[in-house]
């Protein structure tokens, strides 16, 4: 009886093995921060350079890319660094068809953009963080066209269930 109960706990372990990560809705708590990471960077935009997001993805990312050119934002500010990853993913979300969700793997829990049947995600938060924390040189634009590149192959990968 103790085998077939071992037996019977180590195949109801099985789908929970297989999938090591899972996605959840993005919560309200999560929207507000999104929110307001977006609107402090918004701020030292309008303070340090007079200009403001919200008119176009190109000046948008050209916006971006005058603030760490100007070190205006640099490695060490994380949240603004992260923030420019939220813009830079709202324009990916709305230009492609993509859908904000909370990513948790053994790793943690990370904001992500869903390609919706494909159970596939890009990561625009960190792309722009993970360069500049190191000190290397960020492109923004060839960042946001990699993504795009990589948008564009998932849309067309082949998904069997």
């Amino acid at each position: 009886m103790r085998l077939g109960m071992i037996f019977l706990l180590s195949v109801l372990a099985l789908p929970a093995m297989a999938q090591e990560w899972r996605t959840d809705p993005v919560t309200p708590l999560d929207q507000q921060y999104m929110d307001n990471a977006k609107a402090e960077l918004n701020d030292l935009a309008r303070i340090n350079l007079g200009r403001s997001f919200g008119f176009s993805r190109d000046q948008d990312l050209t916006l971006i890319q005058t603030l760490l050119d100007r070190k205006l934002v640099t490695g060490k500010d994380t949240k603004n660094l992260q923030a420019m990853g939220l813009i830079m993913g709202e324009y990916l979300r709305k230009e492609n068809g993509l859908k904000w969700v909370i990513y948790s793997d053994k790793l943690g829990r990370s904001r992500a953009l869903e390609v919706p049947l494909k159970d596939q995600f890009v990561f625009p938060v960190t792309q722009i963080s993970s360069r500049a924390s190191v000190g290397a040189e960020v492109d923004v634009m060839a960042i946001y066209h990699k993504l795009e590149d990589e948008i564009s192959r998932i849309k067309k990968m082949i998904i069997v269930r």
